[in-house]
């Protein structure tokens, strides 16, 4: 009889392989590398291109649906977010409000974290009569947003936060109607270019909002069967992958909450993965010795119900799994190599 198992995904915990060992090294994570070091660990696994900057959404995609496709987020990540009834015989995605920064000779895609409201719905509002323009419907569930068109148009896009810290120009969506999007999203830049949120937000040192990110289209369909009784996590996107699974309403809760011992477990640990995006190791170390204490915790809390851990570390095109049994931290001839542990292939 299989034992059961509790998954921990950490997106950004796979260092570049020529950085590992001086990173590492300097990591503060005593009882995380002890674990992991009598750990059974696996080869690492290449996750679907369209995830390249972010492969745990190619990890989790591939665990919730069984494909190895680029991931649909957007009508997960509504139901994730327990709104309305998805708009009828319409595509959904996601449109995140970003900041197009300049860099030397090209633009960057980076995130709003300091996006109020207030000035959300303002600028959603003056969004409208360009979207409408195109048959498109713009909705604001805060702090998300989604675009239904209808009939549906035909994308690929990159997601989110594996253009994060990118060019514009290498992620802009491609397809038969990449054209209509281009123009769509110039005339809303330029509806939003004096508009009265990002004048008041440059007067306080603010960056202003000067671009929509349209990623993780497609229909809500079923998921199979996950076999899991619980998911932890504060990703709408998750958290509705493991409804559409089967993972009843009351076992889908917030992330870090305290798990059941009734039942396999997934959950997401995403504090590492914005100072993994922005290259900034330095800041990245506390966050690793964050997790080095709440992953410790977690384990204790599994062996003690009977279960196995599961260690998923994600880097940019990488994911690798260890597992470890109670048993194992008594077995003192295991010697998994932490740095090669925790480093991202290089791919050649």
């Amino acid at each position: 009889m299989r034992r059961m198992r509790w998954s921990v995904v950490v997106p950004g915990a796979l260092v570049p392989a020529p950085l590992a060992a001086d990173v590492i090294g300097a990591a503060s994570m005593p009882q995380l590398a002890r674990l992991v070091s009598r750990s059974v660990c696996a080869d690492a696994q290449t996750v679907h291109a369209s995830c390249d900057g972010a492969a745990h959404l190619g990890w989790l995609w591939q665990r919730f649906s069984g494909h190895d496709t680029a991931p649909i987020t957007a009508p997960y990540a509504w139901r994730g977010l327990q709104t309305d009834v998805l708009p009828a015989d319409a595509a959904l995605w996601q449109a995140d409000p970003v900041h197009f920064a300049f860099a030397r000779d090209h633009m960057l895609v980076t995130s709003l974290t300091d996006l109020a409201p207030d000035e959300a719905h303002a600028l959603a509002a003056e969004a409208r009569d360009s979207t409408q323009a195109t048959g498109a419907t713009l909705h604001v569930v805060d702090p998300h947003w989604f675009l239904a068109f209808n009939p549906p148009w035909s994308l690929q896009t990159t997601p989110l936060a594996a253009a994060l810290g990118e060019s514009v120009q290498h992620h802009l969506p491609e397809g038969d109607d990449s054209g209509r999007w281009r123009k769509l999203l110039t005339d809303i830049q330029i509806s939003w270019h004096q508009h009265p949120v990002n004048q008041a937000r440059e007067a306080r040192g603010a960056v202003e909002v000067n671009g929509l990110w349209l990623h993780g289209g497609g229909p809500l369909c079923p998921l199979p069967p996950s076999g899991l009784a619980q998911v932890t996590s504060d990703d709408p996107v998750v958290r509705g992958w493991a409804l559409a699974t089967g993972v009843l309403p009351d076992r889908v809760r917030a992330g870090e909450t305290a798990p059941s011992a009734d039942g396999d477990l997934l959950t997401d640990w995403p504090h590492l993965f914005e100072t993994f995006k922005a290259d900034a190791w330095g800041a990245w170390l506390p966050q690793i010795a964050r997790l080095d204490a709440w992953f410790s915790a977690f384990a204790e809390r599994a062996f003690a119900a009977g279960a196995e851990v599961e260690l998923v570390l994600c880097g940019r095109r990488h994911a690798r799994t260890l597992r470890l049994a109670a048993g194992d931290r008594w077995r003192p001839w295991r010697r998994q190599s932490v740095v090669a542990a925790f480093s991202e292939p290089v791919d050649r």
